[in-house]
């Protein structure tokens, strides 16, 4: 039974992050190889991430879709972590994954990347995403202004909380650190 909790139906279900990428819609592909392009070891604790390379129990899934932002920015230091950690990673596109998605929402809604790291029966270990805490600060204070849908100023606050995102992300690749710094966080508490 698929649960927030456990996964296990949907392991080997998904696709290889190589054919995610190559079935991307060339604007989108370009998209994430311009912020992919960015990311290089140089910048990170790739030693932290040793110990991990002994594990087998752990795997991982991710929740995408080629059209958002937060992936084209997101999926490249996700997935060097992950080859880097030696842990196998496969992609379900949340469009055709309706009933995971529904047990990854964030704050109620359809948000990508959703990082899940599982055990080999499927229980889920830890959930990330679909942006740094730091970059998610706006987005979680626009919810929590709790706007009706006709309120006048629904708009105009996502907006700005859509802006405070951008600014935090940044021009460079800098928020990467924050990506590395939090999934590593993660797996070395497993």
């Amino acid at each position: 039974m698929l649960s927030s909790t456990n996964i296990h139906s949907k392991l080997g279900k998904g696709i290889t992050p190589e054919s995610f990428i190559e079935k991307m819609r060339p604007k989108y592909k370009e998209t994430l190889d311009r912020y992919y392009n960015l990311f290089t070891w140089e910048a990170h604790n790739r030693e932290a991430i040793a110990p991990l390379k002994q594990r087998e129990d752990i795997q991982c899934s991710i929740l995408a879709g080629d059209w958002c932002g937060d992936v084209h920015r997101n999926l490249g230091p996700i997935l060097e972590v992950m080859k880097e950690a030696e842990i196998p990673t496969e992609i379900f596109i949340m469009e055709e994954h309706d009933d995971l998605m529904e047990q990854f929402l964030t704050m109620g809604g359809r948000s990508v990347p959703k990082v899940i790291l599982t055990n080999q029966e499927g229980d889920v270990l830890f959930s990330w995403g679909p942006r740094p805490a730091y970059i998610q600060e706006p987005m979680i204070a626009f919810k929590q202004l709790n706007l009706d849908a006709d309120n006048p100023v629904l708009d105009e606050e996502r907006q700005k909380a859509y802006e405070g995102i951008f600014a935090r992300y940044g021009k460079n690749g800098d928020y990467q650190k924050l990506v590395v710094y939090e999934l590593t966080n993660q797996l070395l508490q497993l």
